[in-house]
């Protein structure tokens, strides 16, 4: 990307920070997208845990039904996956 912005003409760059989206992931859009790149239903069947882990506040845990543990191992793997096939709005 830094050879195209160096070295090419380039009108406009757009750095875009998404705010809450670690917190918004629809797990069954990601699953879906998974499913179009990975064949194993147990690799699939441990990211579909590791989606539905919950997270625990003051000893009390909570179910997820939406969104990655941010600070998790594949929370930003997954956003690559979920960014690169969810449609995007024309600008």
């Amino acid at each position: 990307m830094n050879y195209y912005i160096e070295k090419k003409s380039v009108n406009n760059v757009v750095d875009v920070d998404i705010k809450g989206f670690f917190d918004n992931v629809d797990h069954r859009w990601i699953i879906d997208f998974l499913k179009l790149r990975i064949a194993d239903p147990n690799l699939l069947r441990i990211i579909g845990r590791f989606l539905k882990g919950g997270h625990m506040e003051e000893g009390k845990k909570y179910k997820t039904d939406n969104g990655t543990p941010q600070g998790g191992v594949i929370s930003p793997v997954l956003a690559n996956v979920y960014l690169h096939y969810v449609p995007r709005p024309m600008v």
